[in-house]
């Protein structure tokens, strides 16, 4: 393997080693009465000796104890009557002492030939509690945060498949809602939205004195009431500076959020209808904002006005805020849109009056937006963007059998702060309109995302305009092209070769010189992929999806003598494809910087043997490279 290739660092090795142990130990919780199995044993040989040597010692100390305090001892065998589910829903942590004097009421009460095993269940469950905690009390927040996520993503198949592990899972996770935990997303593992997990991690939120950013999104929906006291969990947060709550906000749950979470610049409370124009007073007094997504809640163009106009420095808005095609508008009317226009105009750039509106008391006003999104625009919606001189990320979307004229987008050349375009044809690809768009801001953008749904005899021309007047790009997206009748060739209008004969490989290359990301979701041919890649030397990542049965071998054997790709970190074929793992082999060989290559099992002829092999040569090698066959979340 050449010398290029990273191997894993020793934190990552550490984390996959601690993050195997603790599977281990859950998939011994599965039955009740835990054996003396192999597994088990290297659990505990994996402790060190000085540890072996203190559990000893409080086993020891704990049935001394038991023997000289007598009242102490009947007070426990007392408390050993309780029926078992009681002991068993335990959310606090026990020191070692209890565990051990529990154990050793147990099998006082239970039969002789129980009691052997009895004791080895009571040494497990100290162990295990003993190393989570260990594990998660003194870590650094880095480090803390890796092993959060390692650990989670392993353990959600199994909490999910398996439900004899769900109390082990729940005890280990709890450990990590402490004050070192930075970042929480309940979205992040199917487990978190679980009814019985979901509310286990809320119950110990206010633990988490030190998070930094907290997510609470969709897959949470059904469990809104679980929720209904977050600010009484948030006031515990000082430190958060992002918080989303989406579809499930209510009032009551950002009630006096400007006090408690005074370091807050990133809000969303996407798509929660009980929030209405009476929230804007409180979302107002949170003037640290820059980033506000408000977009499905019942927040009307009145209550927008209200927050723009108190804070200052809110940049990124999302909420459609000129769209005028959308239901919650800032401007009431067409009319009361074309007045600031022709107001704007009239005074010059430097002096912008608004229509009277007394209710806001607005003058002289410049937005600070940086973010804009018109559906169907007309020329005068366009025309909006000069409110707009920051302006940074434009989003435009046709639906030409809705729209009578194409608008004019000149406009798009005076947008010298514009870095990131989108633009989503859905209908059909005006070839015109997206060159007149392209070379207004091409040179200037950094990202291009364009969904053209049409024929790759249409959509192949846009490559040229893209390679022409977009050097500066480094992420492109290029999605939605399609091959007509490509089940019946024999009824397409135009053949592949006839499709990619469209693209102008006389262009001066690299096109991209500082390309990164490169996304294709379409007909990805040979001549489509040779002619991006002859413009991208320095890209790290290339995903594909959609039509990929037209690409073969040959292909990348060619490209890579041409372009070896040396910053190449991720690979994705993400549909079907005759490119067969021998490819694989061959950017294995490549003196790149690869780390992932997906999906394996989409790849022409694949085996799970075949996989395997592969496997096999990056695990001795110790290469810092995922071969994924569906998914990285599978269970190894």
């Amino acid at each position: 393997m050449p010398a290029k290739k990273g191997v894993l660092p020793l934190c990552s090795l550490c984390v996959e080693k601690i993050t195997k142990l603790l599977i281990e130990v859950v998939c011994i919780c599965q039955t009740n009465a835990v054996k003396q199995s192999p597994l088990a044993t290297s659990v505990q040989d994996n402790l060190s000796k000085d540890y072996k040597d203190l559990l000893r010692s409080k086993l020891k100390h704990a049935q001394n104890k038991q023997k000289t305090e007598e009242g102490y001892t009947q007070t426990l065998s007392h408390e050993t009557d309780k029926p078992d589910h009681q002991t068993q829903n335990i959310t606090e942590p026990q020191d070692a002492e209890e565990l051990l004097l529990e154990s050793t009421r147990e099998r006082e009460n239970a039969s002789p030939e129980n009691n052997e095993e009895m004791e080895r269940q009571g040494k497990f469950e100290i162990i295990r509690q003993e190393l989570s905690r260990l594990l998660t009390s003194h870590s650094h927040a880095a480090l803390h945060g890796l092993l959060f996520n390692s650990i989670t993503s392993r353990l959600d198949p199994i909490y999910m498949r398996e439900k004899k592990t769900r109390h082990a899972v729940q005890d280990i996770l709890t450990y990590f809602i402490n004050s070192t935990l930075r970042n929480l997303d309940f979205g992040n593992a199917k487990m978190f939205s679980e009814a019985d997990m979901c509310k286990i991690l809320f119950e110990h939120l206010h633990k988490a004195t030190r998070l930094e950013k907290l997510v609470i999104g969709r897959p949470c929906y059904w469990r809104s009431q679980i929720f209904e006291k977050l600010s009484t969990k948030l006031v515990c947060m000082p430190h958060l500076t992002v918080l989303k709550v989406q579809y499930i906000c209510t009032p009551e749950m950002i009630s006096g959020l400007s006090g408690i979470c005074p370091k807050l610049y990133e809000l969303s409370l996407r798509g929660s209808e009980k929030i209405t124009d009476q929230q804007c007073e409180e979302i107002a007094k949170c003037t640290g904002l820059i980033c506000l997504d408000i977009s499905g809640t019942r927040i009307t163009g009145k209550g927008c006005w209200k927050i723009l106009d108190s804070i200052k420095n809110l940049v990124w808005l999302h909420h459609c805020a000129f769209n005028c095609n959308s239901d919650s508008l800032l401007f009431e009317s067409r009319a009361d849109l074309f007045d600031c226009i022709k107001e704007q105009l009239r005074h010059g750039e430097n002096a912008i009056s608004l229509v009277d509106r007394p209710d806001l008391n607005l003058r002289d006003v410049r937005f600070n937006l940086k973010n804009f999104w018109l559906f169907n625009p007309f020329t005068e919606d366009l025309l909006t963007s000069l409110l707009c001189p920051q302006l940074e990320q434009l989003r435009l979307d046709f639906v030409f059998q809705d729209l009578e004229d194409e608008p004019d987008v000149s406009v798009l050349s005076s947008l010298t702060q514009l870095r990131k375009f989108e633009a989503n044809l859905y209908d059909r690809c005006s070839i015109d309109l997206v060159s007149r768009m392209i070379e207004g801001c091409g040179e200037r953008l950094t990202t291009l995302e364009l969904h053209l749904a049409d024929d790759w005899y249409f959509a192949a021309q846009v490559h040229n305009v893209v390679a022409s007047c977009c050097p500066s790009l480094v992420t492109l997206t290029f999605s939605g092209d399609y091959k007509t009748d490509a089940e019946r060739p024999d009824r397409a209008r135009h053949s592949l070769e006839e499709c990619d004969d469209r693209l102008d490989f006389g262009i001066l290359a690299p096109a991209h010189p500082n390309l990164k990301h490169l996304k294709l979701i379409g007909v990805v041919s040979d001549q489509r992929l040779r002619f991006i890649l002859n413009h991208t030397p320095a890209l790290h990542t290339l995903r594909m999806d959609g039509e990929l049965e037209w690409l073969h071998d040959a292909t990348f054997t060619a490209v890579l003598e041409t372009n070896p790709l040396p910053n190449l970190e991720e690979i994705w074929f993400n549909v079907s494809t005759t490119v067969t793992l021998d490819t694989v082999r061959l950017l294995l060989k490549q003196d790149n910087s690869l780390r992932c290559i997906g999906r394996l099992c989409h790849m022409g002829g694949a085996t799970m043997a075949e996989y395997q092999e592969l496997l096999t040569e990056v695990r001795q090698h110790n290469l810092d490279i995922k071969l994924i066959w569906v998914t990285d979340e599978r269970v190894k």
